[in-house]
């Protein structure tokens, strides 16, 4: 058996690591790395649209591997047969998915994703179809993502598959010219759903999902059964979450021959506390003259819950971002039935008129957006029936707790909170310079607003991690015993010890075997 780290080694997050057999092979998540594109990419840099396999392969970003990445991303559909000027840069000198399936060469046979994050499914989109193993929690999350989460081209194709094909212009200044768009008639990705203990098989390859805690649901840990050999991937995982899922409860003096084991806070004695952020949101939430601000993810339903309650407890209405709402939606929940509202944002010509939301259907409603039909009349506007407006808020801000992120501190324009009211930052701190620039504006916004003025205009910071401390982390590998110990995800290696066996500190693309 052999093991290869592509990402998620001395950094947090980026994991793609793939295990392998003589016989067959599976990929252990396959997600962006912030620290490698962040060496070439800021905000106004990015990736090119069109040829982003290429820009990412070329930086090494991702790795360069026949068998992996969908042909169309390497080359347009029906390219091959045309002529045009600059061909020859888009050689990549690899074979695709789908070639080394035809040819009966290598290809992997399955991606386990273990949660929906970014940094551990971002660059799923860029693979060929190669079954997919998650939970179905996870499946959903990311169809959401790709719905409302603001993605674009490749990267918007996390549950479905668009072909890229080059066709001939047949109208406007160039008849007769090449251009290339998405075939629009997407297929869905190959997608197996596990849940908490259930198995699935490829070839020599047996693997077994257990749930762990962590900052999304649907999270899951991996027990892998290849060669005779087991090994076990935690993924992303926390002990002190609302669910209090205990990887230990199940696999306590598992000794598997090996243990990939995250340890994103491995230098962090203190363990964190979802229960006390509640409390501290409500003694904020009471205190506050005006209106109470609270910054988190729209993913983080675990934060959604404490915030709801917390703001339920302040005896203030809690009112949360429209993606949101369409998240909790997708997984079976109604945001209205659990006392809270959502904010009914102002877009496209600020009307708050319902034509404002054709384009960003999910502002105004919970439907899923491919199935609004004009012909039919078929939309959904329940946030323009029963949501929170701009003016309801400007009239009454005591009144409620705003779910309001950085990226849309625009809203702050129509709220113009009074003195006396509080931003509170529900999420980890800056870590990378762009995230410091991020800070330093929205200190700014502050500050013009006359918001945490007691605290130098800085957000209030009231979070725990998705991730276990260092001592939890160590406890879990004690009792776990692996004979041998592989730390990823973490900056802080070194930190990791293993009283069962060996530590072993892998380098990038460089392999393993056992």
């Amino acid at each position: 058996m052999e093991i290869t780290a592509f990402g998620g080694i001395r950094e947090i997050g980026g994991n793609k690591i793939l295990l392998k057999t003589g016989k067959s092979s599976v990929f252990l998540d396959f997600g962006t790395s912030y620290e490698a594109e962040g060496r070439f990419f800021e905000e106004f840099l990015q990736p090119r649209t069109g040829c982003v396999l290429h820009d990412l392969i070329k930086l090494d970003v991702i790795p360069k591997m026949n068998g992996i990445y969908r042909q169309d991303a390497m080359l347009p559909i029906g390219a091959e047969e045309k002529t045009f000027k600059g061909k020859e840069l888009w050689t990549l000198g690899l074979l695709s998915y789908e070639e080394a399936k035809k040819a009966g060469k290598w290809t992997p046979d399955a991606g386990f994703i273990s949660h929906a994050h970014d940094d551990h499914f971002g660059y799923l989109p860029l693979l060929g179809n190669i079954p997919v193993v998650c939970s179905e929690t996870t499946e959903k999350m990311m169809k959401a993502i790709s719905d409302v989460g603001n993605l674009k081209g490749f990267d918007n194709q996390l549950t479905e598959i668009d072909y890229r094909r080059v066709n001939v212009v047949k109208s406007g200044y160039f008849p007769g010219e090449l251009s290339c768009d998405f075939e629009k008639n997407p297929r869905p990705r190959d997608f197996h759903n596990v849940g908490h203990g259930d198995e699935v098989s490829f070839s020599d390859i047996k693997m077994t999902a257990y749930r762990v805690d962590h900052s999304v649901p649907g999270a899951m840990a991996c027990l892998i059964d290849a060669a005779g050999k087991t090994v076990l991937y935690t993924g992303d995982i926390r002990f002190h979450g609302r669910h209090g899922y205990k990887l230990q409860d199940d696999l306590t003096g598992l000794r598997p021959d090996v243990m990939l084991c995250e340890g994103t806070r491995m230098g962090e004695e203190q363990p964190d506390n979802e229960a006390q952020v509640q409390a501290d949101l409500t003694e904020v939430i009471e205190a506050s003259k005006g209106l109470a601000m609270i910054g988190f993810a729209w993913k983080d339903i675990d934060r959604y819950d404490t915030v709801r309650e917390a703001a339920l407890d302040a005896g203030r209405i809690p009112v949360f971002d429209p993606r949101l709402a369409y998240l909790l939606a997708r997984l079976g929940r109604d945001i209205y039935s659990e006392k809270a509202k959502v904010f009914l944002e102002r877009s496209d010509s600020l009307l708050y008129s319902k034509g404002d939301y054709v384009r960003e259907k999910h502002k105004i409603g919970t439907m899923p957006c491919d199935e609004w039909d004009s012909k039919k009349g078929i939309c959904s506007t329940e946030h323009y029936d029963n949501g929170v407006t701009a003016v309801e808020i400007r009239k009454n801000p005591e009144a409620y707790v705003v779910h309001l992120d950085y990226f849309r501190f625009k809203n702050l324009l129509d709220f113009e909170p009074p003195e006396g009211s509080v931003y509170v930052r529900a999420q980890c701190e800056p870590f990378n310079k762009r995230m410091e620039l991020s800070g330093e504006k929205l200190k700014a916004w502050l500050r013009q607003f006359g918001i945490n003025a007691d605290n130098s205009f800085e957000p209030l910071q009231i979070h725990a991690s998705g991730h276990a401390s260092g001592p939890e982390i160590q406890g879990l590998i004690d009792v776990i015993q692996p004979k041998v110990l592989i730390p990823i995800h973490t900056t802080k290696p070194e930190l990791f010890t293993n009283k069962s066996g060996r530590v072993v500190f892998l380098e990038k693309s460089c392999s393993a075997k056992y």
